[in-house]
């Protein structure tokens, strides 16, 4: 068994979760990996993601973290409910990179706060938070969710879940801790010792450094058959260049984004990740 109690990452896609875990996951004590998608499961149905064949579900995640599938297989064997599915899954994961805790991170986790402190009490929980506007921009430039109300939409559903912990008491100050990408890519250092402290971890000069890595975009190709554009940028050094997307993309268009955020009374929440924005910015200058 695993030493500690786990760690998940979440977030907003393209906020730099994938960015946030490998960081982790170069940590001594930290295993990592590609998204599980757990929450999605439902093994006495033969589910996995996206309602697909728990089979392929499996497979995949046997490939994505070398394990074997045969013991991934043993491990739905009695139908268990998908949070204990990943306690054996990702135990064996650790096992298997040496390490003695291990972490998930998949960007729904920040909605689904409840389920994971009623399994882990003592599960920490990492939210990266990204100036929205840029989200909207990275996605515009993938051609994915690029229509302003599409976009918006996700966006809600994220922070309704983030509101939603907040209020049921599941994330709090012991077990929560948001975390801002700008912040992370102008000095990693300072925010990677701020979430280390939080995971109760000691300090590992690894998770302060990113250089680029090919085996995931690589093995998500060959599993999958389509890239990634988040996983093609993983590719490259930690870099500041994503920061202020926002600025090509027509105001009309964002307008639209925060119209939509405030129509589902994420109005506030969303202009206060902006302003902020802004703040960092003026201080990076």
């Amino acid at each position: 068994m695993t030493s500690k109690a786990p760690a998940f990452v979440g977030g907003m896609f393209k906020s730099g979760t994938s960015l946030l875990r490998a960081m982790l996951g170069q940590h001594r004590n930290i295993a990592s990996g590609l998204e599980t998608y757990w929450f999605e499961m439902d093994i006495a149905a033969g589910k996995g993601r996206g309602g697909e064949p728990l089979e392929d579900h499996l497979a995949r995640l046997a490939a994505y973290y070398h394990v074997d599938l045969d013991q991934v297989r043993a491990m739905t064997r009695d139908n268990p409910d998908s949070e204990t599915f990943l306690d054996r899954f990702m135990t064996a994961a650790a096992r298997a990179q040496g390490k003695p805790r291990w972490l998930e991170k998949t960007p729904g986790n920040i909605a689904q706060a409840d389920r994971i402190v009623r399994r882990w009490p003592q599960a920490r929980i990492v939210h990266i938070v990204r100036d929205p506007r840029d989200i909207y921009g990275s996605l515009r430039e993938a051609k994915k969710w690029d229509v302003p109300e599409a976009f918006a939409s996700r966006w809600c559903v994220m922070f309704a879940g983030e509101a939603a912990g907040l209020k049921s008491g599941a994330l709090n100050a012991r077990s929560y801790l948001a975390v801002r990408y700008e912040q992370l890519v102008a000095d990693a250092e300072t925010v990677m010792r701020r979430v280390l402290s939080f995971l109760d971890e000691p300090w590992d000069p690894a998770a302060a450094q990113f250089s680029g890595r090919d085996d995931e975009y690589n093995i998500v190709l060959k599993e999958t058959g389509k890239s990634s554009t988040t996983l093609a940028r993983m590719r490259q050094p930690i870099s500041e260049s994503r920061v202020g997307l926002w600025r090509d993309v027509p105001p009309a268009e964002l307008e639209a984004v925060r119209a939509y955020a405030h129509s589902q009374g994420l109005g506030a929440r969303y202009d206060a990740i902006v302003a902020e924005s802004g703040t960092l910015a003026a201080a990076a200058q």
